[in-house]
């Protein structure tokens, strides 16, 4: 019975410590893939190294095409897109139509931070179709 309970409690002093470490963010990686549909991004979360050459790929398996923006950092859109917002793109794939993969690469920001991740096809963003590119230095 001794050793029950103590199995007991190990597990359940263990198991929240586990499920904290799955649960957060990775490490870095420098490859980022992500899974579009209508009208999100999966994951929605990506962690990199600043500076570092990532190798990128989308797969759209949503009815609309869609777009990856990375805005720069500071710059984060509140509302809708705008043609005012273009300038403050850091990095873009501007059209990824349905069915469709694509592969590209990008350097990542330089300044460690949290960038904003969107698609700018008009109202994608207003559903919901944001993430967050979390930049740390390496």
């Amino acid at each position: 019975m001794k050793n029950i309970m103590r199995i007991l409690i190990l597990v359940f002093f263990v198991s929240p410590m586990l499920a904290a470490c799955a649960s957060g963010n990775s490490a870095p990686s420098t490859s980022i893939h992500v899974t579009l549909t209508d009208f999100q991004f999966t994951p929605n979360s990506f962690t990199v190294p600043a500076g570092a050459q990532i190798s990128f790929t989308a797969v759209n398996n949503g009815a609309d095409e869609h777009s990856f923006a990375i805005m720069k950092l500071g710059h984060e859109i509140k509302t809708h897109f705008t043609d005012a917002d273009k300038p403050n793109i850091y990095w873009l794939e501007a059209t990824i139509e349905p069915g469709q993969t694509i592969t590209d690469t990008f350097t990542a920001p330089s300044d460690p931070g949290m960038y904003q991740v969107l698609c700018i096809h008009q109202g994608h963003f207003e559903a919901g179709m944001v993430a967050k590119l979390i930049v740390v230095t390496k």
